[in-house]
């Protein structure tokens, strides 16, 4: 149809008027404008099909008669209609006076020129698109409302996966995270990296003894600079409680990931402002380094946790790398941890005894029980070597338990063998102190009470921050009821505090043997160990020197106002028979000087 109105001439009006009969068998109608862009004929069709009166139109412009005749295709329209261009496919709404309901017309127009070349109007047709453009409308609405809804779906999902691979207190991407980035970049391409493990130090202690807010400040700090040291090198991610872990993919060459360790250990070791305080702590970090696409993901985890292992056995707040020797010495840790429950129970875990004298009168005083494993194997294992592991398995409290009865079973010995020992004491770990069945199980054994007991205090370190534990509290007044002496074990080693030993006041306190050879060749190191004995006298605490190795030791102990000693000048740890043997020989030593002194024949 548009083509045959397009070949129409002004000169062919009847021609034009003709097409009616076909419009009136399709939904257009046909339509002219003047010079002026009004109106001057509509065919038909148009009342029946937009139900508006011809006589209400004709004489208007378009866009007078059209609803909101703005915007950029209102105008491009306008600029066609000033030009005398065709146009085609223009689209604009009106408003149907009868009830007020839109509709969507389009039109398309071919301009008319007299013979001389006169602009002299508009003639083309029209069409109604009201359902063809509410339906496109609708469908627009529908594909905004699912845009709408993909992008809250997104929002969503985004939202998720922060939840499920970030941390949400620090920030940092968290162990769910680490362990994809770590799969991630260990079935890459072969590269060099580098795993960090980060455990911060007095953390616990942060937490138990400021709070919980406190605590979640230090974290959020040591995000904060961990990241910060790590910088465009790899990634942080906190994996739980205080522990960190560190990615390290590119500038690892030579010493790179021990310096990136180094730098986070001199920022953790910053104070932290907290609430008008200031704490500082530390990070034990532990180093392994790999190949991508060559070293599984697994190892380098356990590389990384051995070495942050030993960085921890070493003192903490340092950074330690995995090597050859450290993972030799852990294979024979973790042999050596497979092989304790079955050795507690054949029985191969026994006591040792370490004799303690007066330094003035050389009587003995008491003893020291001692564990010892007599390995099948390797021999005589002393206790450094497995009773960390003790602890970590949980089995201590095993071992503590059997070294009591053991110790208050040869006091029963030496009694029936005619040998007096004054005092027995026995190690207890921190473990084992908080145990609510341990007064009780004293009680059972501690049968023979002419030999005084007393129980020595391991793992100061904890026990500092663990004196408040009620637990504690109530097992040491118990032990105390039945007489039982309480002793502090290697003071001066770093690990107890003044402020330890003021809150639990023991009966006698033993000075680290590393302070007492230090005072042995050290006149300020001596100044400082009669000092610590100066203050343990105002408190009416009596001291034990440990360690004393020679006759010079015994001098300086004896010089320095040391009352009892113990160590290999007076006898090494002895097994049952050496021990009874030991004590056999000491009193008819002391019995054959008793008798010279006296004035009696030594023999008869």
């Amino acid at each position: 149809m548009w083509l045959m109105l397009a070949r129409m001439t002004p000169q062919s009006p009847s021609s034009f008027r003709n097409l009616e009969d076909f419009a009136g068998i399709a939904s257009d109608w046909f339509w002219e404008t003047d010079h002026a862009h009004r109106f001057t004929y509509f065919s038909g069709r148009m009342e029946a099909v937009t139900k508006l009166k011809t006589a209400d139109i004709l004489g208007r412009r378009r866009d007078i008669v059209a609803a909101n005749p703005a915007g950029p295709d209102w105008q491009a329209h306008l600029d066609d209609l000033n030009a005398h261009r065709p146009f085609r496919n223009f689209e604009y709404r009106i408003i149907r006076p009868t009830d007020g309901s839109t509709m969507w017309l389009r039109v398309a127009g071919e301009p008319l020129f007299d013979p001389a070349g006169r602009f002299i109007g508009y003639r083309g047709t029209g069409h109604d698109i009201t359902r063809e453009k509410v339906a496109m409308m609708q469908l627009e609405e529908s594909n905004a409302a699912l845009a709408v809804r993909n992008r809250e779906l997104i929002e969503a999902r985004h939202a998720l996966e922060q939840a499920a691979y970030h941390d949400t207190l620090t920030g940092l991407p968290n162990r769910r995270a680490f362990e994809r980035a770590l799969d991630g970049v260990t079935g890459g391409p072969a590269m060099r990296i580098a795993l960090l493990h980060l455990d911060l130090d007095r953390f616990k202690w942060v937490n138990d003894t400021l709070g919980h807010p406190s605590g979640d400040a230090v974290l959020i700090t040591a995000a904060r600079r961990i990241s910060a040291m790590v910088g465009e090198t790899g990634r942080a991610y906190r994996v739980g409680g205080d522990e960190f872990m560190v990615l390290l993919t590119r500038d690892i060459a030579g010493d790179g990931a021990r310096r990136t360790g180094c730098a986070i250990v001199d920022a953790m070791t910053q104070p932290i402002d907290l609430d008008q305080r200031q704490v500082t702590i530390g990070v034990s970090i532990g180093i392994a380094l790999g190949m991508a696409g060559h070293d599984d993901a697994a190892d380098l985890i356990a590389n990384a946790d051995v070495a942050l292992y030993e960085a921890k056995r070493n003192g903490r707040n340092q950074v330690c790398q995995i090597s050859p020797q450290i993972t030799k010495r852990m294979q024979a840790r973790r042999h050596i941890a497979a092989t304790i429950p079955a050795a507690l129970e054949r029985g191969e875990f026994t006591a040792y005894f370490q004799p303690q004298a007066d330094v003035m009168s050389g009587d003995i005083v008491g003893a020291e029980a001692l564990v010892r494993w007599h390995h099948p194997e390797r021999g005589l294992i002393k206790p450094a070597a497995f009773l960390d592991l003790a602890a970590e398995m949980g089995i201590i409290e095993d071992i503590d338990r059997l070294m009591l009865r053991l110790a208050l079973a040869m006091v029963d010995r030496l009694h029936s063998c005619g040998l007096i020992l004054p005092s027995i004491s026995v190690n207890i770990s921190a473990p084992r102190l908080m145990d609510p069945r341990l007064p009780d199980d004293v009680a059972g054994c501690w049968v023979d009470r002419r030999c005084r007991l007393s129980i020595e205090l391991l793992e100061t370190i904890y026990f500092d921050d663990r004196r408040e534990n009620p637990q504690i509290i109530d097992n040491l007044r118990r032990l105390r009821d039945m007489g039982v002496e309480i002793r502090t074990d290697d003071f001066g080693s770093g690990r107890a505090s003044i402020t330890g030993l003021l809150k639990v006041r023991p009966d006698r306190l033993k000075i680290a043997g590393n302070l007492i050879k230090a005072a042995v060749h050290d006149r300020q190191q001596c100044k400082v160990v009669a000092a610590i004995l100066e203050m343990t006298r105002a408190l009416g605490i009596a001291a034990t020197a440990e360690g004393v190795e020679t006759s010079d030791d015994i001098a300086v102990v004896r010089d320095i106002g040391c009352k009892y000693y113990q160590g290999n000048a007076l006898a090494p740890p002895l097994d049952e028979d050496d021990f009874v043997a030991f004590l056999s020989r000491h009193r008819m030593a002391a019995e054959t000087k008793k008798a010279g002194l006296d004035g009696l024949p030594m023999f008869l």
